[in-house]
């Protein structure tokens, strides 16, 4: 048997995966849940860890059915907009969509968790990571103000094209992953769909600062830029 000091740890996971408003769970319920997970537990035991986690701030509720975890770290609501959205993201291949759905559904606890799954939008899947690598790439060559190299798939050129771009914000528009940048030797930003990056590389370069090629002073406004890309349509393929 696992180190009974551990019990409480055990009861609160056993309250977050299996018991809900409508899945509620009695003392002795909780003994065998322990057991199962190689807890040795007594009645008297529970009551006390129960007590111990409503104190810590633990939302337990107990009802004549037994006990139930009311409070979460998110609604099922919100639990379903995360879902909703993982499900949607065409970057994500069909494997993450199914891993990252169930993480989420975790938060909700077993039976919501299956709601959660089951159903959803629709939507082309990638064959692979390569665009949520490349996102994460982006994202840390933003942070550190680096610049960064990749080729481009462009829709009239049979072979890619290289190019170096300073990377200012990732934002999504109309569904599609791009990247706000500038394209080096030119003197404007650029709206650059990364799904079609490929061998993205970070270079050791300093990135050029947004003031040199746009409006934009002390921050980049990426969600005004984006607003500016819609509007005037320069995300669809800047590079075509």
């Amino acid at each position: 048997m696992s180190n009974t000091k551990l019990k409480p740890l055990y009861l609160m996971d056993i309250f977050r995966e299996l018991t809900d408003e409508e899945h509620r769970l009695t003392v002795p319920d909780l003994v065998e849940e322990l057991q199962r997970r190689g807890v040795r537990a007594e009645r008297k035991g529970i009551y006390r860890d129960i007590d111990a986690l409503i104190e810590y701030g633990a939302d337990i509720r107990k009802t004549g059915a037994g006990y139930y975890l009311s409070g979460r770290e998110f609604t099922h609501s919100e639990l379903r907009a995360m879902a909703l959205a993982v499900k949607s993201a065409e970057f994500l291949s069909e494997r993450r969509t199914a891993e990252l759905t169930g993480k989420i559904g975790a938060f909700g606890g077993a039976y919501m968790g299956k709601k959660l799954i089951r159903g959803g939008m629709a939507a082309r899947k990638s064959p692979n990571d390569e665009t949520l690598n490349a996102i994460d790439m982006l994202d840390r060559a933003v942070a550190a103000r680096r610049q960064v190299t990749f080729s481009y798939e462009r829709t009239r050129e049979a072979t890619p094209r290289r190019y170096r771009v300073s990377p200012y914000g990732l934002m999504f528009i109309k569904g599609i992953c791009c990247l706000a940048c500038n394209i080096e030797g030119r003197e404007d930003l650029s709206c650059i769909p990364v799904h079609r990056m490929r061998q993205l590389r970070t270079d050791m370069s300093p990135w050029r600062h947004f003031s040199e090629v746009s409006e934009y002073r002390g921050e980049f406004l990426l969600e005004d830029f984006a607003a500016k890309a819609i509007k005037n349509e320069i995300w669809e393929d800047v590079l075509c």
